[in-house]
C-alpha cells in the first residue's frame, strides 16, 4: 500500500504561490519546518517546493510586517478579504477547533477501549 504523504508539503506551497501572486502585499520571507528561511530580496535560487513552509512574512508600504499561515485564513487576509485582527480570531477559531477534534477523538477511543474490557474481563 503506497500512502503519498507530501501532500501537506504541495498544498502550503500552492497556497504560497496563490498569496505571492494575489496578494496586496510583498512576501518579504517564507520559514520553514527545517528552520531555514528564504527570502526573495537576498536568494536568487528558488527553494524546492517539497519542503514544508510555516509561516510566510508579509510587507505593506509602510514596512509593517504580518506573519501568516499558509492556509486559506492567510489567503484571504492577503487578498484583503479579511483584516490582520479577524485573520488572528479566524485562526483561533480553528484552533480551538482543532484541539477539540482531538479530545473528542480520545475521548471516543478510551470509551471504546473501557467498554471493550468490560465486555471481555467480566
Amino acid at each position: 500500500m503506497c500512502i503519498n504523504n507530501d501532500f501537506i508539503e504541495n498544498h502550503s506551497y500552492q497556497v504560497f504561490e496563490e498569496i505571492r501572486k494575489n496578494s496586496l502585499y510583498n512576501v518579504a520571507r517564507v520559514e520553514f519546518s527545517e528552520g531555514y528561511c528564504w527570502e526573495p530580496q537576498f536568494q536568487t535560487s528558488q527553494f524546492n517546493s517539497n519542503d514544508l513552509i510555516t509561516k510566510i512574512i508579509l510587507e505593506d508600504e509602510n514596512k509593517n510586517y504580518f506573519t501568516v499561515n499558509p492556509d486559506d485564513f492567510g489567503l484571504r487576509f492577503a487578498k484583503g478579504e479579511i483584516n490582520y485582527k479577524e485573520y488572528l480570531k479566524f485562526q483561533k477559531v480553528d484552533d480551538i477547533k482543532w484541539i477539540g477534534y482531538s479530545i473528542l477523538g480520545v475521548g471516543i477511543l478510551i470509551a471504546m477501549m473501557f467498554t471493550m474490557y468490560v465486555y471481555f474481563i467480566n
